[in-house]
């Protein structure tokens, strides 16, 4: 979800891009880089994972003159590829949707925020809600981190969104709740779909892959 740049106060964006640097900043200094460098493949998937989030996110509907709406992705990434190095593939999938579409700066540290660093956060957060005995099946991890995952996402993502809109006094452009409920029930089933369906052909043909795919919790403890 995107919310027009020239809605959001000065104050909000330059804030917003304070927080971005300061957690860019912590995630390269904490991220696993010898993993990385260790297997090159790690390398590939990340960036294609950026690539497939910015191309992703080009598919987008113009909700109302202010509000864009657009599949994410980032729970799939999160999953394959950890969180610190999702929130770096996200900013960049993030820097090229907005030279992409030509969008002003503005709006860039909202924009990565509500897009990448809140998914990244929510999706690792459900996963480890799910890493308990009760849960040592494969398709807790498919179905509950991936497609739930999805889901969870959007919808905390557009509760956010509204939110920020009563805060700032932008209006949403819509007749009523009622008409929001159904597009939001669609993106959600939409994106839940997208990243379970991702998460599901790593984690059955490539599991090496899925960093956050434990083997030994989901297939031989059971």
């Amino acid at each position: 979800m995107h919310l027009r740049s020239e809605s959001i106060p000065v104050w909000l964006q330059e804030s917003s891009l304070l927080v971005l640097c300061a957690i860019v900043l912590a995630v390269v200094l904490l991220a696993p880089w010898r993993s990385v460098v260790a297997s090159p493949q790690r390398v590939h998937l990340i960036a294609g994972g950026a690539i497939s989030c910015g191309l992703l996110w080009l598919l987008d509907i113009q909700l109302t003159e202010d509000i864009t709406l657009h599949l994410l992705g980032m729970t799939a990434l999160t999953l394959a590829v950890g969180g610190h190095f999702a929130i770096l593939a996200g900013i960049a999938a993030t820097l090229f949707f907005y030279l992409t579409k030509g969008l002003p700066f503005l709006g860039f540290g909202v924009s990565a925020l509500s897009s990448v660093a809140v998914p990244v956060g929510v999706s690792l957060a459900l996963l480890k809600a799910l890493q308990r005995p009760r849960f040592r099946n494969p398709f807790f991890f498919i179905l509950g981190a991936g497609f739930a995952g999805g889901c969870l996402v959007t919808l905390i993502g557009a509760l956010i969104l509204v939110a920020l809109t009563q805060v700032l006094g932008v209006s949403l452009g819509l007749d009523g709740i009622d008409v929001l409920l159904p597009m939001l029930a669609l993106v959600m089933f939409s994106e839940g779909f997208v990243d379970g369906m991702c998460v599901a052909a790593l984690a059955i043909f490539y599991p090496g892959w899925v960093k956050t795919f434990d083997e030994r919790f989901y297939l031989e403890g059971n």
